[in-house]
């Protein structure tokens, strides 16, 4: 069994603090794009984007397997792909396109992953209306950041979104390990 590493996801049994978001990151007439807000652990960051579409028969997937699959074997994005991530004030920069699969097979394999690393954790879709969960490693360095999207498929153009790390990095000082080890 594989260790657990921190760029692999929260650590198990740590409760995260909330930084509220709320956020509409990007829409059209036909979609939008939102995020609530970050769930933030000790050494990274949750956050969950929501997508719904106005008809709730849309076409549109914008976190199906087949765009992962495709990211995994290096072909190139599809259109239909929902591209999200993050630009720090340090000019790192980190997607859910291909560079954190990478780190995380780096990770088990026991190196560390040059940082940063955006991973999915979980998500799910019903009648027009999609979420996708992510986990960000490590912390943002201090100062302002952006959010950035792209979604080709529904007509939304690279899209940035300014965030502040404080809220962020003060947040990870609250997390709570309740079951210490002994």
């Amino acid at each position: 069994m594989v260790p657990h590493e921190e760029w692999m996801g929260p650590e198990r049994g740590e409760l995260p603090s909330v930084v509220p978001v709320e956020r509409m990151v990007a829409q059209t007439n036909e979609v939008a794009i939102y995020v609530s807000g970050f769930w933030v652990y000790a050494a990274g960051f949750e956050f969950e984007v929501r997508v719904i579409a106005k008809d709730e028969e849309n076409e549109l997937d914008p976190f199906g397997i087949e765009h992962r699959m495709r990211i995994h074997e290096s072909v190139e994005l599809t259109p239909e792909l929902l591209r999200l991530g993050f630009e720090f004030s340090d000019g790192s920069k980190v997607t859910n396109t291909g560079a954190s699969a990478e780190a995380r097979l780096e990770g088990l394999r026991g190196k560390r992953p040059q940082a940063p690393v955006m991973d999915e954790t979980g998500g799910g879709s019903t009648e027009g209306t999609w979420s996708q969960e992510f986990w960000v490693w490590p912390l943002p360095p201090a100062g302002s950041f952006d959010l950035v999207c792209e979604w080709p498929a529904a007509d939304i153009p690279l899209t940035r979104t300014s965030l502040e790390a404080a809220p962020i990095i003060e947040a990870a000082s609250r997390a709570q390990r309740p079951f210490q080890d002994s």
